[in-house]
């Protein structure tokens, strides 16, 4: 059972006053510009705030540095370090988000190895000991399907996903159950999934299936498309309209997730909305009654979701649906409605309301632009959806929505854009000007739907571009350019530091801490504490000269009762070889700032340690004697392969290259160009080992390497595609009769 809002709030008091206040991280891997991820941390953070506590951010990126190394998941690990009291209290993890690096078990153990460590988890892994929020998925598709039963009585469905998603697969086994629970029958043919990524070209491929097989026309045969996300719905609707049909009314196609495709869609979505931001912050809660009782049994929090009803699935808005039940505003009696100059004024005060900063001249012009699209326009004019990617003239756009766009700029021009002000606004003027042409027809409503879509499209890309322009600004080629030139001009550590100091200026980062090691090393460092900012306090100066001796006894100084702290963690390294780490503290969330500049900063401090002689500059690669070793003395013709120009050497090359890769004869065959069979029997000619046996005994090199530039024992497991540590350490043994540990023993 949940504790009281109060109840923790008097716990964290207490903590506080003792000078103890409770820290809690967050870890995961994701793309941090995408919304997903933002959301869950937007959350968190908030929960933070609320209950007076320090957030970690130990979460890591996928693909968002530029120039980044490739050996993302060895540097990742390394966060785990910190994942210990007395750094932080708790831990939210996204385990899932591993799934691309990991295999399940092994993701499984990696999180259970942190226990007794308080954790609770937003994926959809079981972690042991963990506490869970996941989502409600079975009434997130009965949700959905009610709405389309009964709100529209549809009974004949179609089902588009990708088979490669484990959520999209559940999403089809709800689906089919849902059909049982209405009555309905599966139709035949109706189902399909794809097993590659959600690409258009796949996507449109199983349009054409269902094009194919039923009469799409007008609901003959199909009345409703469920789709596994929003990105599916999106590109069938899309492709639907290259193919002559229309939706909703020859089709309704509904997604999931509430995504930024679900309301730029050529017809908006409806769509499942996954509370993102509600469930990191219900993750902070359900922590903090982990940290106040560890011993308590942990807890699943099923988080239901919100149904969102747009024009996919064949629905009106509410402006419109006011017409179908016979409300009528109270202005627009039929004796106001007898005199356009009264309705006129009518309307322009209700305008005044929505819109209270505009002059009169503006709300004038924003009544006769609608009117001109909806009278003089024509149907071809002012329906086209904009989405940001068209390159529609100023004529093509329309009276109405040229006359939002330049209201939007005027705003942003004044102050922040504030997207929810102007999407309550679109809802506020469909329930005004909709009435009004009543008595026009359905589609001529319907007509006026689409300017109002436009409208909403345009907010969203408003939107889309303020965060993009916020959340990559170090990626805008003018200023990246610059912070590099600052960096790369740099001759000493001081020099570096006083750049960071102007970077963070720039950048609005207010404060930083640096803990760097005296040389680069292939082991994580035990550095010191080297740069503090800003360094004017007591306490900034106190943390300056402290040796780290392990990561997660890094001095509480997130935990200063005086200050509540929101930090990202950044380790800092180039390529295989690492400095330490730095905290910085997060103002805004804009997660891609703090790679930029732990980038920007690890290429620096390389020049300057490179300069000042303290790089190791030992390979661990392995050498040709080390090959030569392995592979017995045969005669040339044989080790030249004949005529099938396949060489030892092309052969251990390749084994070579892919050191970090568990063995794949199959792709190694198709990269040489020669069969499976072939190659197996060529390898064993050349070398007198298979492949299997050739690649193991080339790690097993490569591994001694390692072991003598001090690489830990996990990072040598994770660098050369060993399952685990304890599989390395088998394979090891095998191959040179010691353990890692006394083979170093012995060679060191």
């Amino acid at each position: 059972m949940a504790l009281k809002i109060s109840e923790r709030k008097q716990f964290l008091a207490k903590r506080k006053n003792d000078g103890k206040r409770v820290t809690i991280g967050f870890t995961g891997i994701a793309d941090l510009r995408h919304f997903i991820a933002l959301e869950y941390i937007r959350g968190m953070m908030k929960a933070c705030a609320d209950y007076d506590i320090n957030f970690v951010n130990m979460g890591a990126a996928i693909k968002y540095s530029l120039f980044d190394d490739i050996n993302f998941l060895s540097h990742y690990t390394k966060n785990f370090k910190f994942m210990k009291p007395p750094l932080i209290d708790g831990l939210v993890t996204w385990a899932a988000s591993l799934y691309e690096f990991m295999e399940e078990k092994a993701i499984i153990k990696t999180f259970s190895d942190l226990r007794p460590l308080p954790m609770v988890d937003i994926g959809h892994l079981d972690i042991p000991g963990a506490s869970m929020v996941k989502i409600d998925s079975n009434s997130a598709i009965k949700t959905l399907m009610d709405h389309l039963v009964n709100a529209h009585h549809y009974k004949k469905f179609a089902f588009i996903g990708t088979d490669i998603s484990e959520a999209q697969k559940r999403r089809l086994f709800n689906f089919q159950l849902e059909l049982q629970r209405h009555g309905l029958e599966e139709i035949p043919g109706s189902i399909c999934m794809m097993n590659k990524k959600m690409e258009a070209q796949y996507i449109d491929e199983q349009v054409d299936k269902l094009i194919s097989r039923f009469d799409m026309h007008e609901k003959r045969e199909i009345d409703a498309i469920l789709t596994g996300s929003d990105i599916i719905a999106a590109e069938v609707i899309e492709h639907l309209f290259r193919q002559g049909y229309s939706v909703p009314r020859d089709v309704a196609v509904v997604g999931f997730n509430n995504w930024y495709e679900s309301i730029t869609a050529r017809s908006p979505i409806t769509t499942i909305d996954l509370v993102y931001f509600k469930r990191g912050y219900a993750a902070v809660e359900l922590l903090i009654d982990k940290i106040i009782d560890p011993e308590h049994k942990s807890e699943t929090l099923y988080y239901k979701t919100d149904l969102i009803v747009r024009q996919s699935c064949g629905c009106l808005e509410k402006s419109v649906s006011l017409l179908q039940s016979k409300q009528n505003l109270s202005f627009l009696s039929e004796t106001d409605a007898e005199s356009e100059s009264i309705l006129r004024a009518e309307l322009s005060d209700e305008v005044k309301k929505i819109f209270p900063y505009l002059s009169q001249d503006s709300i004038t012009n924003l009544l006769d632009s609608f009117f001109a699209d909806i009278y003089e326009s024509g149907f071809d004019k002012a329906s086209a959806p904009y989405d940001g990617r068209n390159s529609a003239s100023e004529e093509d756009q329309g009276h109405t929505l040229k006359w939002f766009r330049n209201i939007m700029q005027d705003y942003r021009k004044e102050k922040e854009f504030d997207s929810e002000h102007f999407q309550n606004a679109v809802t506020s003027l469909r329930t005004l000007l909709i009435p009004v042409i009543k008595n026009e027809g359905s589609d001529t409503i319907f007509f006026a739907e689409s300017i109002f879509h436009q409208m909403r499209a345009l907010i969203s890309v408003f939107q889309k571009y303020d965060l993009i322009a916020d959340r990559e600004n170090p990626y805008r080629m003018n200023n990246i350019a610059s912070q590099s030139l600052s960096f790369t001009q740099v001759t000493s550590i001081d020099q570096i530091f006083e750049v960071l100091r102007h970077q963070m200026s720039v950048l609005d980062i207010p404060g930083a801490v640096l803990a760097l090691s005296d040389e680069m090393s292939y082991s994580f460092p035990s550095p010191t504490i080297t740069f503090v900012h800003p360094d004017s306090s007591p306490d900034a100066q106190k943390l300056l000269g402290q040796k780290i001796s392990e990561p997660h006894l890094f001095p509480k100084w997130l935990s200063d009762s005086t200050k509540r702290h929101s930090v990202m963690l950044e380790v800092l390294h180039n390529s295989d070889q690492y400095f330490g780490y730095a905290f910085f503290d997060i103002k805004k969330l804009n997660m891609a700032i703090y790679d930029a500049l732990r980038m920007l900063v690890s290429n620096a401090l390389y020049t300057v340690y490179k300069k000042e002689g303290r790089v190791k500059n030992t390979s661990v690669s392995i050498t040709q004697s080390q090959i030569q070793n392995i592979i017995p003395k045969i005669s040339g013709e044989e080790q030249k392969g004949g005529r099938t120009r396949i060489t030892a050497e092309k052969i251990t090359g390749y084994l070579t290259e892919h050191m970090n890769e568990m063995t794949n004869i199959e792709k190694m065959a198709e990269s040489l160009m020669v069969s499976k069979s072939f190659l197996s029997k060529k390898c064993k000619e050349l070398t007198a080992l298979s492949v299997q046996q050739l690649h193991e005994k080339l790690k097993i090199e490569q591994a001694k390497n390692m072991l003598t530039m001090n690489y830990e024992f996990s990072d040598i497991a994770s660098k050369l595609g060993f399952k685990n540590q304890n599989y390395f350490s088998n394979v090891f043994k095998k191959n040179t009769g010691l353990s890692p540990k006394n083979w170093l023993k012995n060679n060191s």
